[in-house]
Formats: structure tokens, C-alpha cells, sequence
């Protein structure tokens, strides 16, 4: 009989309810460098603990994807712990190296079966297909059939961004497609997205924080309507009032909507996004 567990990397905003209901989900620590002290991701380091040094450090905190050597000790934990086969999902291949040293992971691991998925996706845009997978497995879909289920739904998903400053993208090096709004323009408040590629894009602008917050409304609000069998996550950077508010407004809207996950921006992700982030996720079946 399949036995399914989940592999995720902490740069996949779960949020932290899944993690503790479901015993079947590993979650793999990025790694963070914040003044010559070394921490795993959303273990050695929260989020709340993440901002309050990234306000006094005194270099820029650098990150770095998993070692092999992490990824296979939470495979080799979840093979202990009886099951027979793995779906592995990740942040974008086109954001971070993650998804190829999952891939290299699950090459070196043998006695189980293990499918890598690029969710084309990050934060909490990547961490919704956790709570998809789950609801599958737990539905008593195959292996196989889950892992479909998944591939499929990743052109279908879409996260958005708010950030208040360009700057932590800029010098993380992780802008992609937003580097042309740099120097361009004055007091323009970007959403941004990934595209089919995975790779950050600005789908929209505005001239001030409340128009952006609710263009990014509309862009949710919009993928709510087209797709069926959806679901909604809201995450922050340092700035859970604003979530609050954008929570209320979603549901306004949308008062079928019974279930809205929300989460905490990892601290991985924190550093190159910067303080003040809201960011709204809808993952489609």
C-alpha cells in the first residue's frame, strides 16, 4: 500500500496550521548568513526574530538553497517513518537552486520513490500546493495521480506581490524581469508576479500603496472567478495590520469563501523582499 508523504523547502510559505496538522510534510531549511552567525530557515530563525536583525545588522544577510546532504536526511526521515513514496515540491527553478538540489537529493536516495515539482511559484504562491497535495493524498488519490493533479495546476496558480521598496530585490540580485522599473520611475508601487517561467515580472503599477493593494485584490479576485476549486493565501513581511485589512476586503468580496490561509514571509525570502510585503496567493485545481 502507497504510503505519501510531502518534501517542501521553507522558502514555501506553509502555513504554520498545515505544518502542525499534517505529520507527513518535511519541511527543508534554506540557510541564512545574518552578521557572520549562520541560521536554518524557520527553525534557528522566525520571522518576528528575522525583521527585528535585519533592522540593526550591519552587513546585508545572504542566503543560500539547501545542502544535498539536509534534503536527503528528511527524505532518508520520512522513509524511517514508513512511507514508500515522496511528491517534493519547490519555489521557482527560476528564482533559486532549490529545485535542483531536491533533484540531486532524490537522484541519491534509493528504496523510494520521489517526484520533484517545480511549482513555478514562492512563498505563499509555492506553499498552497502543500495544502493541495495534502487534500489529495488524503482524498486516497495514487501517487501517480497526485502528482498529475500537481503538475497541472502550476500554469493555473498565481501569486502577487506588494513591496514597498525595490531595493532588497535589487541587491539580492533576484529581480529578473522588475529591473527595468529601477531608475525608471518615482514613487511607483509595483505588484509583482511570476510568469509562466517562474521568473519575477511586474503585472501591474500604481502610484500609491493603497491603489496597489487593491489592484492586486483585483488580480486575485479575478483568478477566484475564472478558475473552480480554488485556494486563497495572504502573507506579510513585518506588516500584519495591512494583512488584516486586505483579509477583511477579500471577504467582503468574496463571502463564500470560508478558508483563507495566511502566513508569515520566511525569513529567507525576508531578504530580499525587505519589510512591509503583502502578497496574495490563489492556487487553482
Amino acid at each position: 500500500m502507497e504510503k505519501i508523504g510531502i518534501l517542501v523547502d521553507s522558502a514555501s510559505d506553509v502555513p504554520v496550521e498545515v505544518l502542525q496538522k499534517n505529520h507527513n510534510i518535511e519541511l527543508v531549511p534554506l540557510n541564512l548568513t545574518i552578521d557572520g552567525i549562520n541560521y536554518l530557515d524557520r527553525i534557528d530563525i522566525q520571522p518576528a526574530e528575522f525583521y527585528e536583525k535585519l533592522r540593526t545588522c550591519t552587513q546585508k544577510p545572504q542566503t543560500a538553497s539547501p545542502s544535498i546532504g539536509t534534503v536527503m536526511e528528511k527524505i532518508a526521515s520520512l522513509k524511517k517513518r514508513g512511507y514508500t513514496k515522496v511528491v517534493a515540491l519547490t519555489i521557482s527553478s527560476g528564482l533559486s537552486v532549490t529545485n535542483q538540489v531536491f533533484k540531486q537529493a532524490a537522484a541519491e536516495v534509493k528504496g523510494i520513490d520521489i517526484e520533484v515539482i517545480d511549482t513555478k511559484n514562492i512563498g505563499i504562491g509555492s506553499g498552497l500546493f502543500i495544502i493541495y497535495t495534502e487534500e489529495l493524498i488524503q482524498a486516497g488519490l495514487s501517487f501517480d495521480m497526485v502528482v498529475q493533479a500537481v503538475n497541472k495546476a502550476v500554469p493555473r496558480s498565481h501569486v502577487y506581490f506588494y513591496i514597498p521598496t525595490l531595493d532588497y530585490l535589487r541587491a539580492g540580485g533576484r529581480i529578473g524581469r522588475v529591473a527595468g522599473l529601477i531608475g525608471s520611475i518615482l514613487n511607483i508601487k509595483p505588484i509583482i508576479s511570476c510568469d509562466p517561467n517562474g521568473i519575477y515580472y511586474p503585472i501591474a503599477k500604481a502610484r500609491s500603496e493603497s491603489k496597489a493593494i487593491a489592484k492586486m485584490i483585483a488580480l486575485a479576485i479575478r483568478d477566484v472567478n475564472y478558475y473552480d476549486d480554488i485556494r486563497i493565501g495572504i502573507t506579510h513581511g513585518a506588516n500584519e495590520p495591512l494583512m488584516d485589512e486586505v483579509i477583511k476586503k477579500i471577504r467582503l468580496l468574496l463571502p463564500e469563501q470560508s478558508k483563507i490561509y495566511t502566513t508569515e514571509v520566511s525569513p529567507a525570502l525576508g531578504v530580499h523582499t525587505g519589510p512591509g510585503l503583502i502578497g496574495i496567493a490563489v492556487q487553482a485545481k
